[in-house]
């Protein structure tokens, strides 16, 4: 799917009195980078937490492949670059 480049906003918040500055276009990278190994419509980010979790927890199926861990590891790893690029903390 091709994106049309998207204007970079950032939005300065307080919270517990710290000044954060929001950084949408890490958002946009985010997209980006998940749509090239998953799909990125309606609850597919919610899926595949779900499926992450469910795996760690009850351990479904020991003998799992590369193929299918694969994209839940590629996501968390996406989900960790976007979490510490988001939000900075402006002091």
């Amino acid at each position: 799917m091709d994106f049309e480049p998207a204007v970079a906003k950032n939005m300065v918040v307080e919270f517990k009195g710290a000044t954060y500055n929001i950084n949408s276009s890490d958002i946009v990278d985010f997209l980006q980078a998940c749509e090239t190994f998953m799909s990125i419509h309606g609850n597919d980010f919610e899926i595949m937490i779900q499926t992450i979790s469910d795996t760690i927890i009850d351990n479904s199926n020991p003998e799992m492949t590369m193929g299918v861990l694969g994209p839940q590891l590629k996501f968390l790893r996406e989900v960790g670059y976007l979490l510490s690029g988001l939000v900075s903390n402006i002091e």
